[in-house]
């Protein structure tokens, strides 16, 4: 199994950074499932994590300030 697809650079966001975007996750549930035995290892709910998030588009474990032209605002419902 793959966990990452192929690296590719973050350019910047039209409507704003990753912690904005429907598909980002930065909840620490939400990254404890989608990376199995993560909290085998440590945990999602560590201070050192910070902003970081799982993109939901892109597979892909970034910090919130990223950005990338699959931004899209969340639903407001």
């Amino acid at each position: 199994m793959r966990l990452f697809g192929a690296l590719r650079p973050l350019v910047p966001a039209s409507g704003g950074g990753c912690a904005g975007c429907a598909h980002f996750c930065n909840s620490a549930e939400g990254l404890e499932a989608a990376v199995s035995g993560l909290s085998t290892l440590s945990s999602a709910y560590a201070s050192v994590r910070g902003g970081d998030g799982l993109c939901g588009l892109h597979a892909t474990i970034t910090n919130g300030q990223g950005g990338c032209t699959g931004f899209t605002l969340p639903s407001a419902g």
